[in-house]
């Protein structure tokens, strides 16, 4: 069998080139299928991926009581919205 520049086969009946194309199969290995599945490795040490998750779970003090103040603000009704800085910031905003 002898394959022309443009790809056609030539000096091989089809019978011929069935069985070359049946052997060349059945030498390769069964390909698995792909999977989908995601996967994730960590190569840091478990200490410091528990250090590192303490820290980010942690608030700052000052902090905690601005939350606190604007929580007790909306629950109560009483945190009024400023539409013109709202505007703003979507505005100036790289979106």
């Amino acid at each position: 069998m002898s394959i022309n520049a443009l790809g056609v086969v030539t000096g091989n009946s089809l019978q011929e080139i069935d069985k070359a194309s049946v052997a060349g199969a059945k030498s390769q290995p069964a390909r698995q299928p792909a999977t989908t599945e995601d996967t994730t490795s960590f190569t840091s040490d478990q200490q410091t991926v528990q250090s590192l998750s303490q820290t980010a779970i942690q608030t700052i003090p000052s902090r905690q009581a601005k939350v606190e103040a604007l929580k007790q603000a909306v629950n109560s009704a009483q945190y009024q919205l400023d539409s013109d800085k709202i505007a703003a910031s979507l505005a100036n905003a790289d979106v």
